[in-house]
């Protein structure tokens, strides 16, 4: 969907300008004259971005201040076109970057194409439920890497950013923070230089530390010598989240990098919040709330990529259907607290026979399932012992609320043996040796129980 910016400027020449130039790259583009323009067309409808130009009573920073303080408004990227001397002013009322008036449109249109797919305005604030602002949100003492073409100049940011910044640096090489983040030991934000050893290649390092495992989710930044302005736009395209000035030579541009710091930190700690509340509905939705096993919506699926992986490398596996013995006895003797009990230590044995390498899931009431990749069948016909040992290897302790006491468990296995296939879809060969370890279990159980029933090895047809 084309993004909807908002243009506002008091200037109707520069207006009208920009929203021709939005327009040509297809934007939804919005003009409005003044303030009041603006809120008016806030309350009908809120844009992706809202671009804050000139208005004659030099009222813009005011402007961004009262948007930044609203907060049905405030998740709303602004963009400003305000002087150099300006953007220390406009970054402390709220606005999430700057360019100069007179920018050109390369770095125009990188810029704007940067702040949107930054852009981290939550579904809330459309709804007009967001909560007001909490103003800069990050762990206490972030990491922040500085990677400069001089130790001299390393050591200047470190100088001028700590006196501003409540975080910790360290001056590192390229081949250093590379290693670094190869071994987990990443930073929350990298300061680099366009320009370490040789043209260039401080943008190449953006790229590879973006690529890596550890530190992908860092927040960079990339600093710019006054000859080589035409990595600006480069460099937001590549990723980074701003590009500065590589010389902090004054208190003012110091500041300023301090505060667009301060936001990229804020802004990596929301995503990694809203990344590890993503992860944990996940886990959620994948797992057994009393056990801790993956559930039957995730252990099925799970099945046919087992067996589709099985295909790929021509080896077999084994499904182990699993049922305790009797357990609505449990229930009805000792409550259902106890069979709470009795279910959560079952299924951590299992989990722990079957280790890291193999899956276990509940798939409902007292049925579990345990699937083992790469498993002739010897292996199998053992592994399915060690499940049922595992299960009466001691009584399992019941909770006070039932009692006390301990009381034996026992359980019947299924066993399935599945042969390397190629001439049926994995979900197929996922079903067919789920319904084979059913029946197997459903052998055990009739022979008297307490004992494991291997299913012939096959291959599926």
């Amino acid at each position: 969907m084309t993004a909807r910016i908002m243009v506002a400027d008091g200037i109707a020449t520069a207006r009208i300008t920009l929203k021709v130039r939005l327009s040509a790259v297809r934007y939804d583009v919005a003009a409005v004259a003044s303030a009041a323009q603006l809120m008016q067309e806030l309350d009908a409808a809120l844009p992706d971005l809202i671009i804050l130009g000139n208005f004659p009573e030099g009222s813009a920073i005011d402007i961004c201040g009262r948007l930044s303080r609203d907060p049905r408004l405030a998740d709303i990227p602004v963009l400003m076109l305000v002087r150099p001397e300006q953007r220390l002013a406009a970054l402390q009322a709220g606005a999430t970057a700057t360019l100069e008036p007179d920018v050109d449109d390369q770095m125009l249109m990188a810029r704007i194409r940067n702040i949107l797919r930054q852009s981290d305005a939550p579904q809330a604030s459309q709804m007009g439920m967001a909560e007001a602002p909490a103003g800069f949100v990050h762990a206490d003492r972030p990491l922040i890497v500085l990677i400069a073409d001089s130790q001299t100049r390393a050591r200047r940011w470190r100088q001028m950013l700590s006196e501003r910044m409540p975080c910790r640096f360290e001056i590192r090489d390229p081949d250093e923070a590379l290693g670094a983040a190869s071994a987990g030991r990443t930073a929350d934000l990298y300061l680099i230089s366009a320009d370490i050893r040789e043209r260039g290649d401080g943008l190449r390092l953006l790229s590879e530390l973006r690529s890596r495992q550890g530190s992908r989710d860092a927040g960079f930044v990339i600093a710019i010598g006054p000859d080589r302005a035409e990595l600006s736009a480069i460099a937001l395209d590549l990723g980074a989240g701003d590009v500065m000035p590589d010389a902090l030579c004054t208190a003012a541009t110091a500041e300023a990098a301090a505060v667009s710091l301060q936001m990229l930190l804020s802004r990596k700690s929301k995503s990694d919040q809203r990344r590890a509340e993503v992860q944990r509905h996940m886990l959620w939705a994948m797992t057994d709330p009393l056990t801790g096993l993956y559930n039957r919506r995730y252990a099925l699926p799970k099945l046919a990529d087992i067996a589709r992986d099985a295909m790929l490398a021509h080896q077999g596996f084994a499904v182990f259907a699993i049922d305790l013995d009797h357990f609505k006895a449990v229930n009805d003797c000792h409550g259902h607290t106890a069979g709470d009990a009795v279910l959560a230590e079952v299924a951590q044995r299992l989990r722990d026979t079957i280790g890291v390498d193999g899956m276990t899931a509940r798939m409902g009431g007292e049925e579990f399932l345990a699937v083992q990749g790469n498993c002739p069948p010897v292996r199998a016909a053992r592994i399915a012992e060690a499940l049922r040992l595992a299960v009466q290897a001691r009584p399992v302790r019941l909770p006070g609320l039932s009692g006390g006491g301990a009381i034996r468990v026992t359980a019947s296995v299924g066993v399935a043996m599945v042969a390397p296939a190629d001439d049926i879809w994995p979900d197929q060969l996922a079903r067919v040796a789920l319904e084979r370890a059913d029946r197997a279990l459903l052998a055990a159980k009739a022979a008297g129980r307490n004992q494991v029933v291997c299913s012939r090895a096959e291959r599926a047809a």
